[in-house]
């Protein structure tokens, strides 16, 4: 078994699609991130080694977050979380809990995932 494939949780490392959006840069960039990495700082030198690697030029990241969605229940009259409307919000990710808790929330909730990072200059 691959160091990358460890078990988490009692589950396997899962690969999730992110895009991810750096502040003052014109495009996002997609990266698959696993459940395994479990802190704010793992988080960040993954993202800025990826953004390296892809485009030949280094960056330092000073905060990121996460767009998490959640579902409002007081809007659902009908049937329950099957078709309550899904609203969304953007939750910093500061510290090694809401990294953890990002993996867990993104496992229940299969949508596109976002990050968005602001840069130190």
């Amino acid at each position: 078994m691959n160091a990358a494939d460890r078990y988490v949780a009692n589950h396997l490392a899962t690969p999730f699609e992110f895009s991810i959006k750096l502040r003052g840069r014109k495009d996002p960039f997609t990266l698959h991130l696993r459940n395994t990495i479990t802190t704010v700082d793992e988080l960040k030198f993954k993202i800025e080694d990826m953004y390296a690697f892809k485009n030949g030029k280094e960056i330092k990241i000073h905060n990121i977050a996460f767009y998490e969605s959640y579902i409002d229940l007081a809007d659902d009259s009908v049937g329950g979380f099957d078709d309550a409307p899904k609203k969304y919000h953007w939750k910093a990710l500061d510290s090694d809990y809401a990294v953890q808790l990002m993996f867990v929330t993104i496992e229940a909730d299969p949508a596109p995932y976002h990050l968005y990072a602001t840069l130190i200059v």
